[in-house]
């Protein structure tokens, strides 16, 4: 698991806007490596303002998990895969959400945003584009 990026817009004007009234978009990106017997996760926060599109932070992470045996958790079948252990996929993204939050939370420590945690994101809402293959 890293951090694979982190950026934070300081020029903002942070004091004629609400920092506690942001929005937070949530992407991630699960990728089966057969090869190697891994699945991959590159996960993605960008926090924004209520009322327009600009990016104030962005923090990312990606982490490889790896799985034995490979071929009876995951099965990939054209440009998707699926999964015998749903459970195991989510507690990946699961630990993944909760390295992100942790990463926010100190890097965004002493800025305008620091009061911003990201919120609890349920499952089924993450589930619903898990296994799509890239």
């Amino acid at each position: 698991m890293e951090e694979s990026g982190f950026s934070f817009k300081p020029d903002y004007d942070y004091a004629n806007n609400n920092t506690e009234s942001v929005n937070f978009q949530f992407t991630h990106q699960l990728r089966p490596l057969p090869e190697s017997g891994e699945l991959s996760l590159s996960m993605d926060v960008e926090i924004t303002p209520e009322k327009s599109s600009d990016v104030l932070a962005k923090q990312s992470i990606y982490c490889v998990f790896w799985l034995e045996p490979f071929d009876k958790v995951i099965q990939i079948k054209d440009d998707s895969f699926s999964t015998t252990e749903p459970m195991l996929i989510d507690t990946f993204i699961n630990i993944a959400i909760g390295a992100l939050r942790g990463m926010l939370v100190k890097n965004l420590k002493g800025t305008p945003l620091a009061g911003a945690v990201l919120p609890l994101i349920p499952m089924d809402v993450i589930r619903q584009n898990s296994m799509q293959k890239k």
